[in-house]
């Protein structure tokens, strides 16, 4: 294989969202997909950054980030379909979350970082399927989802389209450099691809050198199921105290999601999926009678200080990126980290403030023995 500008080393949304942009730029790029379950395919695709508030209590940073990837969203749809051709189920149409108690109302209202508070007729009139125990809801009305499964499929179409390389079930074994610089990457059965950048997009597992980064990232399994669609389902994202429900334009109904940390398999509990079904039934209870069409478990890459993890090593070589960490919010995340890693790939420049404060170098002071 002819020698390329970057080298995406993973296949799920952030890998892929980052090879589109740098592709539109004109940069040579080639995709290892080892072949992995991606974290991508097991996600509802919510792009529910006003629902975060436990994720970004404390930092404005994420929450600043996070809203201008959804902005970010509005921009990048569009492109995707016209370069791939392919729908990727884009909805603005408002995400809900539906209170059930009072704890949970005030919970929202002191949380909610976008939106206003609907009292119970209002909610109703919006979201007829609702349960009739139903105290009122929060609706966020510039949130939305995506159908990730859908947006894998047209990034790869997009990029196959646009003459990007794609290596598929090898796995890379190390990052390969030279006099302190990226040289390319080390396969599993002895090649080496050339490259001057490469960019780690690898989910929950870290390959490389970086002490820092091996020891911050883990994984935090979540277990899902799809229902088809019946009569009386909900007509927008929902979210409730006992499941969130994405409803999608084939067909199916996602519901989800269990949360297993440092668990690294990808098989579903009995009783984990019968609790998420009793949940999305009680929150919308035509849901009782539809039909299970599958289940499934994915491995959110999670970190040890809530943020992800994006920009170049902390400890080098030069030209040696990560993107990481995204926890359940990669398909959210996903342009405006492509954006922040081309920047800074094509135009050498620093990474803005938001994403600095994202920086890989964050995690050198706890192995370095400092306080």
């Amino acid at each position: 294989m002819k020698s390329c500008d970057v080298i995406i080393v993973g296949g799920g949304v952030i890998g892929l969202m980052t090879a589109f942009d740098l592709t539109r730029r004109a940069l040579r790029v080639c995709v290892v997909d080892a072949g992995a379950p991606a974290a991508t395919d097991a996600s509802a695709g919510m792009l529910a950054p006003s629902f975060e508030h436990d994720l970004h209590d404390g930092s404005a940073t994420l929450a600043q980030f996070s809203r201008a990837s959804l902005r970010r969203w509005a921009q990048t749809a569009p492109m995707i379909e016209a370069a791939s051709g392919e729908s990727i189920d884009y909805d603005s149409g408002g995400v809900i979350a539906a209170a059930f108690s009072e704890d949970e109302a005030a919970r929202l209202m002191a949380g909610g970082e976008s939106g206003e508070w609907l009292d119970c007729a209002a909610a109703r009139e919006l979201e007829p399927a609702l349960a009739p125990s139903l105290i009122g809801a929060w609706l966020s009305p510039d949130n939305g989802q995506v159908d990730p499964r859908r947006v894998r499929r047209a990034l790869k179409i997009a990029l196959l389209r646009a003459g990007a390389g794609f290596v598929s079930g090898q796995r890379v074994t190390a990052v390969a450099a030279k006099s302190g610089a990226v040289c390319g990457v080390d396969l599993a059965g002895g090649a080496r691809l050339a490259a001057p950048a490469v960019v780690m997009a690898t989910g929950a597992r870290v390959i490389g050198g970086d002490r820092a980064i091996a020891g911050a990232v883990y994984p935090v399994k979540g277990e899902a199921l799809s229902l088809a669609r019946i009569d009386g389902q909900p007509r927008r994202v929902v979210r409730s105290a006992y499941a969130y429900i994405c409803p999608k334009a084939d067909g199916r109904i996602f519901v989800g999601a269990t949360e297993l940390a440092r668990d690294w398999s990808l098989t579903t509990d009995a009783a984990h999926i019968a609790a998420l079904k009793a949940g999305a039934a009680k929150t919308v209870p035509a849901l009782a009678h539809a039909v299970e069409i599958d289940r499934w478990a994915g491995l959110r890459p999670a970190t040890i200080d809530g943020a992800p993890i994006i920009g170049p090593a902390g400890e080098g070589p030069d030209g040696l990126y990560y993107a990481l960490g995204h926890y359940r919010n990669g398909v959210l995340l996903a342009p405006e980290t492509a954006h922040a890693l081309a920047a800074a790939i094509i135009d050498n420049k620093p990474l803005d403030a938001a994403a600095r404060a994202f920086s890989p170098a964050r995690f050198l002071k706890s192995t370095s023995g400092e306080n």
